[in-house]
């Protein structure tokens, strides 16, 4: 019985260790990115940690917003980016609902959009 007992465990932890358990960063949310990019863009205060925020508007896609190819040549693409981070940032019902709003949204998109 204590040999079947071990066994189990034995299988049970070899299990656990063949699963894949690196982190991966998760995007933040929509609404986040937008105070974050918006304090970074002379509106507001930052709602706390940004860093992550800000770098996932700079990794490259998938992983981040922005988009760049890798062949034939190694090419950053401002006008998808921009498009992509737009989309995304304005995912958040609050990037948008107001006019005032809408203009903060548009002057992050206009400073930052495009950049690298």
């Amino acid at each position: 019985m204590r040999l079947r007992t071990l066994l189990a465990a034995l299988s049970l932890a070899l299990g656990i260790a063949s699963v894949n358990t690196s982190a991966h960063a998760q995007a933040p949310d929509p609404c986040t990115l937008y105070l974050c990019m918006a304090s970074i863009s002379g509106q507001g205060t930052p709602p706390g940690n940004c860093s992550s925020a800000i770098a996932y508007w700079h990794i490259p896609a998938p992983g981040g917003l922005a988009i760049w190819t890798y062949y034939p040549v190694i090419k950053f693409w401002p006008d998808q980016s921009y498009d992509y981070r737009k989309q995304y940032m304005n995912s958040c019902s609050g990037a948008t609902n107001t006019q005032n709003n809408s203009n903060i949204s548009d002057t992050i998109m206009n400073q930052w959009g495009r950049v690298e």
